[in-house]
């Protein structure tokens, strides 16, 4: 069986990391080298902690019944 604590962990970085960027005011962050718009390094850790959210949800459930 898969652990499920990755799921939530991942979900709580991406968490902290999107408050985080709406503490900080630069425009944009350097990631792999390139420089990207803060709204869409904003989308991608959105996407990363709701797609770890909605795995979270279906292993409980499955865990469940």
């Amino acid at each position: 069986m898969r652990s499920n604590t990755w799921n939530l962990v991942w979900t709580l970085i991406g968490a902290v990391i999107i408050m985080m960027t709406f503490v900080n005011t630069s425009d944009s962050k350097i990631v792999f080298g390139i420089e990207i718009d803060i709204w869409v390094y904003s989308g991608l850790w959105g996407l990363i902690t709701v797609a770890s959210f909605v795995s979270y949800l279906k292993r409980k459930k499955e865990e469940a019944g």
